[in-house]
């Protein structure tokens, strides 16, 4: 029972990973932002450029659980990087958060080479 439980939840969260590839117009209307090197490889610096000044950038497991975050550290940032030193191969969600409490959400793949 629990793993067919935990295979449907991975199934809809797949099912929904094409939507959150891309920004959330809802979330932050007109901003464009962008991640690279999608997919990243294991100890590089993975890249955020926005429209909008970002105030976080946090890196998510699949499950929810927090892997990185970081802070801007002035009010007007438009691009910031988050070295992915401890991840292990797999799909990441990573939550970008703007002034104002707005935020996009985007997929991440990480490879092992």
């Amino acid at each position: 029972m629990r793993l067919l439980f935990i295979s449907v939840f991975f199934s809809s969260f797949l099912a929904v990973s094409n939507i959150t590839a891309q920004s959330f117009g809802a979330m932050n209307p007109g901003n464009e932002t962008r991640i690279y090197p999608n997919p990243i490889i294991l100890g590089q610096e993975l890249h955020i450029e926005s429209d909008s000044d970002i105030s976080s950038v946090e890196v998510l497991d699949i499950i929810g659980k927090p892997i990185k975050q970081k802070k801007t550290e002035s009010s007007d940032t438009k691009s910031m990087s988050v070295r992915l030193e401890k991840c292990k191969q797999g799909v990441y969600i990573v939550k970008i958060r703007f002034k104002h409490n707005k935020y996009a959400i985007k997929k991440l793949l990480v490879k092992n080479q």
